[in-house]
């Protein structure tokens, strides 16, 4: 006792935690083995020394000597986790929690190593405890929202957000951890309310504002996206995907000018997007620089030639350009890809009429009214190729179903055709069902 009592006194000057203390504590262990005292205050010495080891030593003599020994459990963790052994500090945590399954600190550290070493599964009954003790810990909450949301527990994951944001207005990470579950449940509007209270905690967050944008672009939002993709374009100025997202709002905000400029810059940090080039030529097509928009679209094709809406488009541009043989090429490209492509056989059906290849024109307009997607137009235009094949009684039909969906058009259109006099329309001229059709009559 009279080295311990050496030893204590020492407590509260500059020697305490020294190596004089420690000798004097190792002193009246020496006399006296079972001295449970100085084997635990001399593991708090080498624990403030930061030498986990000899402190793991002492501590596992002190709870050997007695298993109930006030707040050795939590020292043995922290002291095994110290030198990494965090299986042996789960384990003392959890032995100590057999004596005091109510211990707030113990059940907080058993937690923290079960997160931290991914083990899920029984970190949530102990997150649950420390709520039942506690249902205010805001960082338990919020602990357990995050262990439902990765298990793909979303109403539960939900619930412990709101909970926890119940407790803590005020937290960044809450906000932002609801809104991007919720954007996964496609609640973008619930979403929506979740970012801009994070943003409103902490404007100018890149990824944030990026997560905002995508939101407001869902709802057709496109200013208020351009705003925040334009926030996070400040924050994250060399990301490709982020300056094609800015670029689409642009574009939905009919601001043509100011997304081709930001489109290329995308692609100058990544040319190998197949949808930048995509984008960029709808966007050259539309500003009428269409040489600048068959080279988009050639590019895009080149990196993805799978892509059948890319087809359509250059060689719908094509067929603007009048070069029909070109956009023949890209049309039937297109329906190859997707055989119902209604508006590509469509496009495909006139180009192969300015071709004058009637038969594929035909065939291409027959797909679109087998589609069910003909229109009057693609009616009409049947009826005159049978004409030209001399075909009346497959004519006179499709002639019948256009005047039908827009009677004066075309009843107006074959009268001023009639009145040539060598026609189209000579092999129907004087068949009664086709007067009739002329006259008001179906």
């Amino acid at each position: 006792m009279e080295w311990f009592k050496k030893a204590q006194a020492l407590i509260g000057t500059p020697k305490e935690n020294s190596d004089e203390q420690a000798e004097l504590f190792k002193k009246a262990i020496a006399i006296r083995p079972e001295f449970i005292e100085a084997h635990y205050n001399l593991g708090l010495i080498f624990a403030a020394q930061r030498r986990p080891e000899e402190a793991v030593r002492e501590f596992e003599t002190v709870r050997k000597l007695d298993a109930k020994f006030e707040g050795v459990y939590q020292l043995l963790a922290t002291n095994y986790r110290d030198l990494g052994r965090n299986e042996d500090a789960a384990a003392a945590l959890q032995e100590g929690l057999k004596q005091k399954p109510k211990d707030l600190p113990m059940l907080r550290a058993l937690a923290f190593l079960q997160l931290h070493s991914g083990d899920d599964s029984s970190a949530i009954p102990t997150l649950q405890a420390i709520l039942e003790l506690e249902p205010k810990d805001a960082d338990a909450r919020m602990s357990l929202g995050i262990v439902f949301d990765k298990h793909n527990r979303p109403e539960e994951a939900m619930q412990s957000y709101r909970a926890a944001l119940e407790l803590e207005p005020d937290d960044f990470g809450l906000h932002y951890n609801l809104a991007l579950l919720l954007l996964r449940q496609q609640k973008v509007a619930e979403a929506t309310v979740e970012l801009e209270a994070a943003d409103k905690l902490s404007p100018g967050n890149g990824e944030l504002l990026e997560r905002l944008g995508d939101a407001y672009s869902f709802q057709a939002q496109s200013a208020k996206a351009v705003t925040a993709y334009q926030g996070a374009v400040a924050k994250i100025p060399d990301r490709a995907a982020l300056l094609s997202k800015l670029a689409f709002a642009l574009a939905k905000s009919q601001r043509v000018p100011e997304a081709i400029e930001v489109l290329e810059k995308s692609i100058k940090l990544d040319p190998d997007n197949p949808d930048s080039y995509y984008l960029l030529g709808d966007l050259y097509s539309e500003l009428q620089r269409s040489d600048d928009g068959v080279a988009a679209y050639a590019q895009s094709l080149k990196l993805n030639p799978r892509q059948k809406e890319v087809h359509y488009n250059l060689g719908t541009l094509y067929a603007e350009k009048k070069q029909y043989g070109e956009a023949q090429t890209e049309l039937k490209a297109a329906v190859d890809l997707d055989p119902d492509y209604a508006a590509a056989w469509s496009n495909l059906a006139v180009v192969c009429e300015k071709l004058g290849e009637d038969k594929d024109a035909i065939e291409a307009h027959e797909k679109v009214v087998a589609l069910g997607k003909a229109k009057a137009g693609t009616f009409f235009s049947l009826g005159i190729l049978y004409c030209k094949k001399n075909l009346p009684d497959e004519a006179i039909p499709n002639f019948a179903k256009a005047i039908q969906l827009e009677p004066e058009k075309y009843r107006q259109i074959l009268r001023e055709e009639l009145k040539n006099l060598h026609s189209v329309l000579d092999c129907v001229r004087y068949r009664n069902d086709f007067v009739r059709l002329l006259s008001g009559g179906l």
